[in-house]
């Protein structure tokens, strides 16, 4: 990942992703929804895919009760919903720390997919 200092807020694609991965009624999922509005970008993939990093004030939100990694994953498909690759998410000390986009050929996902292309 190429790093930032700018702080950016996260874009409302990767806000509407991350709500949509993190459903659920579990409590790690619960606690990670209530970090998301307060995620910035501190960084994005050299190869130019969609993934990004995340950093936030761990002050201002507890951490969620994480056991492992990925927290949350989903396969994308492509408009004819065909599968094409993958969302993961990832959190660090309890706190989320980025959500990573792959695929499986040889096209990069380097837009962040709606949450219809997930399954």
């Amino acid at each position: 990942m190429e790093t930032s200092t700018s702080g950016e807020r996260i874009p409302a694609e990767a806000v509407r992703l991350l709500e949509a991965l993190l459903t659920g009624d579990e409590p790690v999922h619960r606690a990670l929804l209530a970090q998301i509005p307060f995620l910035h970008v501190t960084g994005r993939c050299r190869c130019s895919c969609a993934s990004l990093d995340f950093g936030l004030d761990r002050s201002l939100v507890p951490a969620a009760p994480v056991i492992g990694n990925p927290v949350a994953d989903a396969t994308v498909v492509d408009v004819e919903g065909e599968p094409v690759g993958g969302a993961l998410v990832f959190a660090h000390d309890g706190y989320l720390s980025n959500l990573e986009m792959y695929t499986w050929g040889d096209d990069r996902i380097t837009r962040l997919p709606t949450p219809d292309r997930l399954c």
